[in-house]
């Protein structure tokens, strides 16, 4: 048999194997598909409707405690007495607005008054810090002796008076073991809320002092009927 020539034989080898190494070229009518992610959407945010601050219309003083109150007569805040002089005086600043002028009472031998620093803002409004607490008073006391303060704040009572209103109208009101009517003229001290008895079993609370003129001179807490006899 004739053998093929080794040229030749190398030759088809070599289109056989290349052949068999070609790519499938694709398709040209086949659809394509794309990688590419479409973006998110961005998050719908709501702008936080700002809340007003309430402004302080009254300071309204109780036998527990003393309360902030809006113009509608609602509730902004409170401190109580158990809760001790500075969160008192702390709460009275943020409401009037303004600090204090400290001053000592009571320290001198002829002085009826207990030792014990006074917290004064204006003649209107002041808290008294007792040196020693003296149960069930605890060991301050709020007074007002105005209507209002300097910047226009209401100062009352928990039910609705204020210094310069009608004691007598009042203290007709009170039965008598809360207040004493020393002159038969209307006049004097008298509690106008009550929270509790000392161990005499007398009452305290807060208290309001009516003047000879027979308006309101100066509402007290937490008070006994003797407050204003110093």
């Amino acid at each position: 048999m004739r053998r093929l020539p080794l040229r030749l034989v190398l030759i088809v080898a070599g289109s056989v194997f290349l052949s068999g190494c070609t790519a499938t070229a694709p398709d040209a009518g086949a659809p394509t598909t794309s990688s590419t992610v479409a973006p998110s959407a961005s998050p719908i945010t709501t702008p936080t409707a700002e809340v007003p601050v309430p402004t302080i219309a009254t300071v309204s003083i109780g036998a527990t405690g003393v309360d902030t109150l809006d113009d509608a007569g609602q509730v902004i805040d409170s401190a109580v007495y158990a809760d001790g002089p500075d969160a008192l005086i702390a709460f009275l600043t943020d409401a009037i607005g303004s600090e204090p002028v400290a001053e000592r009472d009571g320290d001198s031998e002829d002085s009826c008054a207990a030792p014990s620093t006074i917290l004064r803002w204006g003649d209107e409004v002041s808290v008294t810090k007792r040196d020693v607490e003296s149960p069930p008073l605890y060991n301050s006391a709020v007074t007002v002796r105005a209507g209002e303060t300097d910047t226009g704040i209401r100062l009352e009572s928990s039910t609705g008076f204020a210094v310069g209103d009608d004691g007598a109208a009042i203290l007709a009101t009170l039965p008598a073991d809360q207040y004493i009517n020393e002159y038969n003229d209307s006049t004097g001290p008298l509690l106008f809320e009550v929270s509790g008895t000392d161990d005499a079993g007398k009452a305290y609370g807060a208290a309001a002092l009516v003047g000879t003129d027979g308006l309101v001179s100066a509402i007290t807490a937490p008070a006994s009927l003797s407050a204003f006899y110093c």
